[in-house]
């Protein structure tokens, strides 16, 4: 465009102004206009690279962060500013040439893409190749493996896998000697001593934290801090015996007592040291099968849920008991009931429960009639007060793993671990390994 000198004539006055001109040919933001159907699209940064003019094509417009998976590139809007008006703005792509008018819907999908600045007074030209990439990997996929179809060669045993020392330790039990076995991958399995601990031991009831296990029976209290020798410690002359471990939250080991009016309370072990908490437990508290987990909620609360188990009296529970820890309050502990009945349970026993990806899972378990739930994981997005099937085609064990219960699960370095368990006439030594996608992006 030329500089023009336009004269406004009338019978009484005349005027002049001029359109000033510019040699700059360069971008100064970058764009993509919304689309309902492609969310984040709007929101997406790109990085303007301005690079030496050598006569080719150098300077670049580069995505910060490639788009979510699935997002289609194929009609997008650019938005674009220059840093003085141009003279003209075309898109190139392979096929198509666009002067660019603000509403253009260009194919970024035909790589590569340029577009090209005129200045204004049309002696300055700049070109930009424009890179757009979207995440090829959907990021709420699962990826599940089978590690090992036989860990050990199991007999009708129960089993429990604990992480102490950066390694997996494997107790079972087969109703005559306690068994120990370390794995560093959950893949290869080694045989491992073990003294100190009892051969009734109920291996379920083994509980640990980053520096030690612990186990109790009536009146002995057991605590290890490698997995194979185990100290001792007797507690047959207190007013209460020992019910079962619970499991550690907010820095303390927890487990259950009863006094000898047969209440039941929680109690804390500080150091080798129980000590019973005023805390007194519902008398439909479970006190076996039940499951444990720990987590942090969006408040930034620690706290703990109790799934499903049996009663003192032997019934099958449905309950949720949440223990809720608030450092403000005269009593800092909370124990709240979240027995509401869902559509995808009546009665649990022999569940896992896991804190991953900032919500709850649940595996496997039986009902009270010893019918099992199948293969579906259940995924708790309100702290365990609602229970929905997970996306199967986006989160489904390996087409080997057939339903049971008393599996553990458990994670480790972000990776998921669902490792033995039984059925009716079965138990099981094999070992999965599922991730997440996105749980390091």
């Amino acid at each position: 465009m030329l500089s023009t000198l336009i004269v406004l004539c009338s019978c009484e006055r005349s005027s002049t102004s001029t359109v000033t001109t510019s040699n700059i040919a360069k971008l100064k933001t970058f764009s993509f206009a919304a689309v309902d159907s492609m969310p984040g699209l709007a929101e997406a940064t790109f990085k303007i690279e301005e690079r030496l003019d050598t006569g080719l094509v150098t300077n670049q417009i580069d995505i910060t962060d490639s788009l979510r998976y699935g997002t289609r590139i194929d009609k997008v809007v650019p938005r674009f500013t220059c840093e003085t008006t141009p003279g003209s703005v075309v898109i190139h792509t392979s096929d198509t040439v666009f002067t660019m008018s603000g509403k253009d819907t260009i194919d970024f999908t035909q790589t590569p893409v340029y577009m090209t600045i005129t200045s204004s007074d049309l002696t300055k030209k700049k070109t930009y190749e424009i890179v757009v990439t979207v995440h090829q990997v959907d990021p709420d996929l699962y990826i599940w493996q089978t590690l090992t179809k036989d860990a050990y060669k199991p007999l009708d045993e129960d089993q429990q896998v604990l992480q102490l020392n950066d390694k997996f330790w494997l107790f079972s039990n087969n109703g005559f000697e306690t068994m120990l076995r370390s794995s560093n991958d959950g893949i290869k399995w080694e045989e491992q001593p073990l003294t100190g601990l009892s051969n009734s031991c109920r291996v379920k009831g083994i509980v640990g934290d980053d520096k030690r296990l612990y186990y109790v029976d009536e009146q002995t209290l057991y605590i290890s801090e490698d997995a194979i020798t185990w100290q001792d410690y007797d507690y047959s002359a207190k007013d209460y015996s020992l019910q079962t471990m619970l499991m550690a939250y907010n820095d303390t080991m927890w487990l259950i007592v009863e006094d000898t009016a047969k209440t039941l309370f929680l109690a804390q072990i500080l150091g080798d040291t129980i000590h019973k908490t005023d805390l007194v437990l519902d008398k439909d508290f479970p006190v076996s099968g039940f499951a444990t987990v720990t987590y942090t909620n969006v408040s930034r609360r620690n706290r703990a849920m109790i799934v499903g188990g049996f009663s003192r009296s032997g019934a099958c529970m449905n309950s949720r008991w949440s223990i809720e820890y608030s450092p403000t309050t005269q009593n800092p502990y909370r124990i709240l009931n979240y027995s509401i009945e869902q559509p995808e349970f009546s009665t649990l026993t022999g569940v896992s429960v896991i804190s991953y990806n900032k919500q709850l899972m649940m595996f496997g378990g039986v009902d009270k009639e010893m019918v099992f739930r199948g293969n579906d994981i259940l995924i708790s997005e309100d702290e365990g007060f609602t229970w929905t099937k997970a996306d199967t085609a986006k989160c489904k064990l390996p087409a080997t793993y057939t339903p049971r219960q008393k599996q553990t699960v458990t994670v480790k370095d972000n990776n998921i671990y669902v490792i033995g368990g039984q059925d009716l006439g079965r138990t099981y030594g094999d070992v999965y390994k599922g991730r997440l996608n996105s749980i390091d992006w």
